[in-house]
């Protein structure tokens, strides 16, 4: 993989400089991952900044035709991100492998880990789904999750997977809906923002970006945006006390990452557009009420919820000019990012807006150590490192199970990996097969 030679020696110039003032450790960290992020926006064209802000989509066995095409957007192009989709875990690592070794830059690898590294890669233990964690009570509850979500993390470090789109921050009242119901901690939004904070606290802990999804509020939909667009009519009042609120509460806590969801709310952009082309809730309702400074990504742009009657070189321009910091599994990546560059060089769309987009996604990849001396994006070991995590995860899984059967909470038939773990009111759990 070829580096930037001179991200080191400017990074070795201000380390110098801010020893010579005895700054503390974090401090020189945070100087040092400055300085790296300065020196490659010197150093990145326009369009290699656009390129920086796609992520494209790792799929169970590609095509010649895609695999040539990732290439040519990783090695001619500068594609920062990629997400790995579900399938075995040992050909996703070889092609991983294969795309790091060709980027200038290392890739920022995403996945959803919602339940775990499992939820993608059969080789790892489940832990249960949100909803039934969310019959845990409590202090205790909260550092179970907490240690889940360390958990979890070190999983995704271990494959150089360094953003989990998790937690979900939907506050869903069905625990049967089948969009949303089985993801959610809870209808309670308290419920729900103290166990995605507890959640993402333990990710955070072992430096990996947790993503609250799916914002303004997915829960209370009835609709899959994966199919058509959901529309919800609740005003403003309802909006704060209820969906909105677990988000607040992630922000005020840290949480680095927030995937837009495609959903019309009349009452935060009265057009009816979707919330992920919707500048009124990205720049005005997110940044500018809610505060948040972290890094906006929405949900997959080729999901109907925002790609019916659109083109996907329109829905890329519509999310980017929206307020997006990341595109999510878009296509016709080689004509948008083309596209958003001319705009940028002609000045017809502000340079400064693309750099502070591009910013959030290098120092995202600084705090990880990308661009430190002796770091390196391939991975190796897998079967090893499998096999740690499985006796870990078995460990803190039989603590949970314990938890749940003391739970004093309503009764409650939720999802368990590949089973249906039925909860009698703290009585001891039965297995039954789960239904297809």
């Amino acid at each position: 993989m070829k580096q930037i030679s001179s991200v080191l020696l400017f990074s070795l110039f201000v380390l110098f400089a801010a020893g010579c003032r005895n700054d503390s450790p974090d401090r020189l960290a945070e100087a040092r991952h400055a300085a790296q992020v300065e020196a490659l926006m010197q150093q990145l064209s326009i369009r290699e900044k656009v390129a920086q802000l796609f992520v494209l989509e790792i799929s169970r066995e590609p095509s010649e035709e895609t695999m040539a095409r990732q290439d040519s957007l990783i090695r001619d192009y500068g594609v920062g991100g990629a997400i790995i989709m579900r399938g075995p875990i040992a050909p996703f690592i070889e092609r991983m492998n294969q795309l790091q070794g060709m980027a200038r830059l290392p890739l920022l690898v995403a996945t959803d880990a919602e339940w775990g590294a499992a939820m993608r890669f059969a080789e790892y233990l489940p832990y249960p789904r949100q909803r039934l964690l969310g019959r845990l009570e409590g202090r205790r509850g909260q550092k179970l999750i907490y240690e889940m979500g360390r958990n979890v993390g070190r999983e995704l470090r271990d494959l150089n997977i360094y953003v989990n789109y998790a937690p979900v921050a939907d506050a869903c009242p069905d625990p049967y809906d089948p969009s949303d119901g089985q993801r959610s901690f809870s209808g309670d939004p308290k419920v729900v923002g103290d166990f995605t904070v507890a959640y993402m606290h333990g990710m955070q802990d072992e430096g990996i970006y947790a993503c609250a999804k799916h914002y303004p509020g997915h829960g209370s939909t009835t609709v899959d945006s994966h199919y058509e667009m959901p529309v919800v009519l609740y005003d403003r009042a309802r909006l704060d006390s209820i969906e909105l609120a677990p988000f607040q509460q992630l922000i005020n806590e840290g949480v680095a990452m927030i995937m837009v969801a495609h959903m019309s709310i009349p009452a935060i952009d009265s057009t009816g557009v979707p919330m992920s082309i919707s500048a009124p809730c990205m720049k005005g309702l997110l940044r500018e009420e809610q505060g948040f400074r972290g890094l906006v990504i929405t949900d997959a742009v080729g999901m109907q919820g925002v790609a019916a009657g659109r083109t996907p070189f329109e829905v890329n321009l519509a999310v980017y000019r929206a307020g997006s910091d990341m595109i999510l599994m878009p296509d016709d990546e080689m004509h948008s990012i083309d596209a958003i560059a001319d705009s940028v060089a002609c000045g017809a769309w502000p340079l400064e807006e693309l750099d502070a987009k591009v910013r959030k996604v290098l120092e995202m990849k600084a705090r990880a150590g990308f661009f430190d001396e002796g770091y390196s994006p391939l991975v190796h070991d897998l079967d090893r490192k499998i096999a740690k995590a499985r006796k870990r995860d078995s460990l803190l899984q039989v603590r949970i199970d314990r938890a749940l059967a003391r739970s004093r909470q309503p009764e409650i038939t939720p999802i368990y990996g590949d089973r249906t773990l039925v909860l009698d009111k703290g009585e001891k759990r039965k297995d039954k097969p789960r239904q297809k």
